[in-house]
């Protein structure tokens, strides 16, 4: 199999996983089944290979100044130990990178940024490119990534010794062994999240206790579906390099009073003066289930207006979902759209997101 295996490859594979190369990383695809893992997910422990993502430390006297001016986010909003929501973006508006950001305890000016491992190189070398003279220095934090996911996660991580931070946020602790580890809780997986990042042994550990104690190894396939029910665009399935933070309905990761930065007059024009020409919607598929994913989507006119991006069944709604990129005029909120799927035809209704700044 061709692409980047992660550190926690072995343990998965150990586990009876089947692996995906899904955007240069080879990761779980299923376990044990998409069914019991989902399951888990939502009303015990799972656990999940966090691989897909990069982190980033920047650091100096310069540093929050710098990315208060570079980011979309305002930095101002955020304590030590906290994150938010926030993007890089290059002039016209146009995502570079999506990220977590946050800024880490202590002292110090010092900051972590969690991107899509793909977007690693692309965001290295945008730093390069905006970074002149100012203090301030960043570097890849390598390791194992475990992401613990479900309303247990605290409780089965707390007798392993390891607090998580109660809110979105991130702490550096030392477990019983006296090994660091960082430790985040994250807003983005559409189930309660904590992950840990740290030495592949020290990771590969703690996953073994939580699966000796009755977590669940899970996969892509049911990490998706959380995701999807969840609203939570990702990126390379539902937007990229091309489409705009507006367009995706990102707003949360955007500040509209602070000052100027790259992208930041495409974002208030829009702000302002209407909708984005394209908009990331939610669609609920009736009928039998098909998957639909890269599906055509026609108006009742017969004219193409956008393109089915992610695609899942649903245990909770009890359907098919997805996320679909579509043209302004068809993305109104209750507006019914045809899937095609080679011959077959599915009908999906359309729910246009509420803003949501951050």
């Amino acid at each position: 199999m061709e692409g980047t295996a992660t550190p926690l490859r072995a343990l998965f594979e150990g586990w009876g996983a089947e692996f995906l190369c899904e955007f240069g990383v080879q990761r779980p695809l299923r376990v044990t089944g998409a069914g019991p893992e989902y399951d888990a997910a939502r009303t015990g422990v799972a656990l999940a290979d966090g691989g897909d993502r990069a982190w980033l430390e920047l650091a100096g006297a310069d540093a929050e100044e710098f990315l208060q001016r570079t980011l979309s986010s305002d930095l101002r909003k955020l304590a030590p130990g906290v994150g938010q929501w926030s993007a890089m973006l290059d002039a016209k508006g146009h995502w570079v990178s999506d990220l977590l950001l946050f800024r880490m305890p202590g002292d110090a000016p010092a900051f972590g940024m969690d991107l899509p491992a793909v977007r690693g190189d692309a965001m290295d070398t945008r730093l390069e490119m905006l970074h002149f003279s100012e203090d301030l220095s960043w570097r890849a934090r390598e390791g194992a990534r475990l992401l613990v996911l479900g309303p247990d996660a605290d409780a089965r991580l707390a007798d392993l010794g390891i607090a998580a931070p109660a809110e979105f946020g991130a702490a550096e602790v030392q477990d019983r062994d006296g090994q660091t580890l960082l430790v985040l809780r994250r807003p983005d997986r559409g189930a309660p999240c904590v992950e840990l990042i740290g030495d592949p042994d020290t990771v590969a550990g703690h996953a073994r206790a939580l699966h000796d104690a009755g977590a669940v190894p899970c996969g892509l396939v049911a990490l998706d579906i959380l995701r999807v029910e969840a609203f939570e665009p990702r990126w390379g399935d539902d937007f990229d390099e091309q489409d705009t933070l507006p367009n995706c309905n990102e707003w949360r990761r955007a500040s509209l009073s602070k000052g100027c930065y790259a992208g930041q007059e495409t974002v208030a024009k829009i702000d302002t003066y209407g909708e984005a020409p394209r908009q990331l919607c939610r669609l609920r598929f009736d009928g039998e289930p098909l998957p639909a994913r890269g599906a055509e989507l026609i108006d009742e006119d017969g004219k193409a207006v956008g393109a089915v991006r992610s695609w899942v069944w649903s245990p909770q709604a009890e359907q098919g979902i997805g996320l679909a990129m579509l043209r302004r005029r068809a993305a109104q909120d209750g507006g019914r759209l045809r899937a095609h799927v080679g011959d077959v035809e599915s009908i999906a209704t359309v729910e246009v997101p509420a803003k949501e700044l951050g």
